[in-house]
């Protein structure tokens, strides 16, 4: 196998971080379940892509992942998040604010994945125009 065709590839990685959170969604219908308070063992996925480091043979460390992304998660751990943010505390709402706090640490990042139970998720895409 040729070097520089490894050193050519684009790699996708990920890694997970999780916390735990309340809320309450105020734009449902009288009496859906979210509308009352509630809490979710979260799951955020961090998705980063790129070529290989030459240097290292990796495309970023798992170390500085979790140096860019623990400190914004851990604004959110055991929080009311209703007490954060001034826009509906959706899955797909989050995942947007996650992605926007993180990509200016993560320059790999190309997405976040916010799990809410072990069987939802949502998906937001970072677009090169992401501001």
């Amino acid at each position: 196998m040729n070097k520089q065709n490894r050193l050519n590839a684009t790699f996708k990685l990920w890694k997970d971080f999780t916390f735990e959170a309340a809320h309450q969604l105020t734009k449902v219908p009288v009496g859906h379940q979210c509308g009352r308070l509630h809490g979710h063992s979260y799951k955020l996925r961090v998705h980063c892509q790129g070529n290989l480091n030459p240097e290292r043979d990796w495309v970023v460390d798992y170390a500085d992942i979790a140096a860019a992304v623990r400190p914004v998660v851990q604004k959110l751990d055991h929080s009311f998040l209703n007490d954060h943010f001034d826009f509906e505390t959706t899955a797909e709402n989050l995942a947007w604010w996650l992605g926007y706090e993180i990509h200016p640490k993560l320059h790999w990042l190309y997405a976040v994945e916010l799990f809410e139970t072990p069987t939802t998720s949502v998906i937001f895409e970072i677009k090169p125009s992401f501001d």
